[in-house]
């Protein structure tokens, strides 16, 4: 239990700084392009986004895992490790370039719904190598438990993005919005280049155990490469299936919109302010999730080795109930203040009208993470693929043959997003309690923040109203509202038996 709950606010410390800079980023940015310009960048992003998962296969996580074993047994051999995932990524990063660059031209005609997100995309490209690179270092260092150089170079990356990319978009926003687009997504491979170096430089400095000519030999020998890529293909597989989703996802959406009547630029403002507004702010509260996930995966593995599965159980509640403490609360925010957060945090109102529903979404979004990341642990990656890729298909499924109909359109892509994070969670679930006999106590798991979040629910629609009949002003009216709705969260779920340490016991 300490490691597990230590691991997570190491990485949740790290990440929140990291997501709170790259939300604001995303607002600011958002004010900058508008609607349409977070749309061609939304048009871009899948189809990199495809390119790194092929490129990485993968590797980052499996080089963490290899890197922890071979520093337990023989750590001479570790860099051996980070050898051999070097040359790999490197060979398949840039030939995966080479092969974009030259079908730039079939991919604008045929996969981009909109011509003009070429120019994001062709400065993208050189992203991909450095993201590789980037991604294996990352896995080599936290595989020492060396987290600091992670987070230093992700905090560096992000504040050059930001600062180079506003920069970059207001040099070349009045040659038109394509250019603007372009230019944040250069600044965005500046970030990732200083993060890298920052990455490099570390590991020049402290380059961690020293190797030797028979650690390598037998490192070589013992086929490190086919090692990592055992590990690395079920993870790479999920990651390619939620890659083509998004993928799809930009491919469709716009093309469905417009036979349903809409213009091309109503279509890509409406997917701009879905992946560039609504989405950001549907998967922030994650920065808790992401961490404690990334935390489980190796104390769930440690438990499971040791044939604990009263300890893997206990860890999978834990979990949940975190998950559900979290999107619970989220969800009821983003429900009542849908509207309020698209005014404040991007200026535009319409983007409640995505946010309202998907706060219905959110505590699948936060379990499926949960709940898939037990899996991994188990060795059991395969299943959370597969898992995935039917829930991607369902939602590809509303997506296309509802988004065209008159009357539903958007609504359409809101119940596909829905429906696919249900379906995921719900057969990962399945195969949780089939591999280690767990059953969900819901009245433990449940009552506790179900009846915070209605107290959180009533709290805030009184607070909503009053708040501004004071005279208060938009910001300061809602930040006093959800900050007073947070304590009565907190005391309702507390004074229920909802505080983490009954979850302490197997």
């Amino acid at each position: 239990m300490g490691t597990l709950v230590q691991g997570t606010l190491t990485l949740f410390g790290a990440g929140l700084v990291n997501r709170v800079l790259g939300f604001f980023y995303r607002i600011v940015l958002a004010q900058r392009l508008g609607s349409q310009g977070m749309g061609l960048l939304g048009f871009a992003f899948p189809v990199l986004h495809v390119a790194i998962t092929a490129a990485t296969a993968g590797l980052p996580v499996a080089v963490s895992k290899v890197v922890a074993e071979r520093a337990a047994l023989d750590p001479r051999g570790v860099r051996a490790v980070l050898r051999t995932a070097l040359r790999f990524v490197l060979l398949t990063s840039v030939g995966i370039t080479a092969l974009l660059l030259f079908s730039l031209r079939t991919v604008s005609r045929y996969l981009l719904a909109d011509p003009r997100a070429i120019y994001p995309l062709i400065a993208l490209v050189p992203m991909l190598t450095i993201v590789a690179v980037s991604s294996v270092l990352r896995g080599y260092f936290q595989g020492l438990q060396r987290m600091t150089p992670s987070a230093i170079g992700a905090v560096i990356e992000q504040v050059v993005r930001i600062v180079t990319a506003l920069w970059l978009i207001d040099k070349f926003l009045p040659r038109g919005i394509e250019w603007g687009a372009a230019a944040a997504a250069a600044g965005m491979v500046i970030g990732e280049m200083c993060g890298m170096l920052v990455l490099a430089v570390t590991f020049f400095i402290r380059p961690g155990p020293a190797p030797s000519a028979a650690a390598y030999a037998a490192a070589s020998s013992r086929g490190v490469l086919r090692e990592l890529l055992a590990m690395a293909l079920p993870i790479s597989f999920t990651r390619i299936i939620g890659s083509i989703t998004e993928f799809l996802d930009a491919a469709i959406i716009p093309r469905r919109l417009e036979a349903g009547g809409l213009s091309r630029d109503a279509a890509t403002a409406f997917f701009g302010n879905l992946t560039g507004m609504a989405l950001p702010l549907l998967f922030f509260p994650t920065v808790i999730t992401f961490a404690l996930t990334s935390a489980l995966v190796p104390a769930v593995s440690d438990a499971f080795a040791r044939k604990n599965l009263a300890l893997v159980r206990m860890r999978t509640g834990q979990a949940i109930y975190l998950a559900l403490v979290v999107s619970l609360p989220a969800s009821v925010v983003f429900a009542l203040y849908g509207h309020t957060l698209g005014i404040l945090f991007y200026g535009q109102r319409q983007v409640g009208d995505l946010m309202v529903p998907l706060a219905l979404a959110a505590p699948f979004v936060y379990l499926e993470a949960s709940v898939s990341a037990v899996l991994r642990g188990l060795g059991l990656a395969s299943l959370s693929m597969w898992n995935g890729l039917v829930g991607s298909g369902v939602r590809l499924l509303i997506v296309y043959t509802l988004t065209a109909l008159p009357g539903i359109g958007m609504r359409a892509v809101i119940l596909g997003i829905s429906v696919d994070f249900a379906i995921s969670f719900a057969l990962n679930y399945r195969s949780l309690a089939r591999a280690i006999g767990y059953t969900a106590n819901l009245r433990r798991l449940l009552g506790p923040p179900a009846l915070a979040a209605t107290g959180l629910a009533a709290g805030l629609f009184i607070l909503r109203s009053g708040t501004l009949s004071l005279g208060a002003s938009l910001w300061l009216s809602t930040l006093a509202a959800i900050g007073i709705g947070a304590l009565i969260y907190l005391a309702i779920l507390l004074a229920s038996g909802g505080g983490w340490r009954q979850f302490t016991h197997p």
